[in-house]
């Protein structure tokens, strides 16, 4: 779906941050794919949805890329510069929802903070209260589990980027379902509409 700027804006103001979600974030169309050629990549979505899934053995529905290789703009609200244009050095956001490694990564987690690892709960309390996990592969775990996941995402990053040719830096998040997936980003979409609609961004 090519969209301009303002088109997206548009988009986002006259639909409820759920409906915008469903509708639009979670459909099938990424600006990534769409514009394969001009950043080389191979493959299409549906079938780096399938790699990723199969990797993790959850469903390909429990797969998506979000913030600016999604709509080609970035999502975060918080940006100084809203809608911001993706670009080469732009990193690739990935939700996934997998109940079983969320279960797995958090238990790895709780195991490393109960073994005086406390820099664990400063670095992923906040993530966890929104049932989410970003294992930080620049972090050093004291943990033969977290070190196993650590090179599992890994290898699955260095598997994706060469298969398709990904050169931009992918970021994953774990969540524990799908509907988790839901309320983080339609709270997200909320905050971004807000931001939209005053000063930072009226004039867009």
């Amino acid at each position: 779906m090519a969209i301009s700027k303002q088109e997206l804006k548009s988009l986002m103001l006259k639909n409820t941050p759920l409906d915008f979600c469903r509708m639009y974030l979670f459909n099938q169309e990424t600006y990534l794919f769409e514009n394969a050629n001009e950043f080389n990549i191979k493959g299409s979505y549906h079938e780096l949805k399938c790699e990723i899934a199969n990797l993790l053995n959850t469903s390909p529905n429990s797969v998506a890329i979000v913030g600016s290789g999604k709509f080609g703009f970035s999502m975060n609200p918080t940006k100084s510069e809203l809608l911001k244009e993706f670009n080469s050095k732009s990193d690739l956001d990935i939700v996934i929802a997998c109940p079983q490694s969320f279960e797995k990564i958090w238990l790895n987690l709780r195991d490393a903070y109960y073994s005086n690892q406390s820099d664990v709960q400063k670095h992923h309390a906040n993530d966890i209260f929104s049932k989410f996990i970003v294992v930080n592969d620049k972090m050093e775990y004291n943990s033969d589990h977290m070190r196993s996941t650590l090179t599992l995402l890994g290898e699955m990053k260095k598997e994706i980027k060469k298969k398709f040719r990904i050169k931009q830096t992918i970021n994953y998040r774990i969540y524990a379902n799908w509907s988790d997936v839901e309320a983080y980003h339609e709270f997200g979409i909320g905050h971004l509409q807000r931001a939209l609609e005053t000063g930072r961004g009226k004039d867009i």
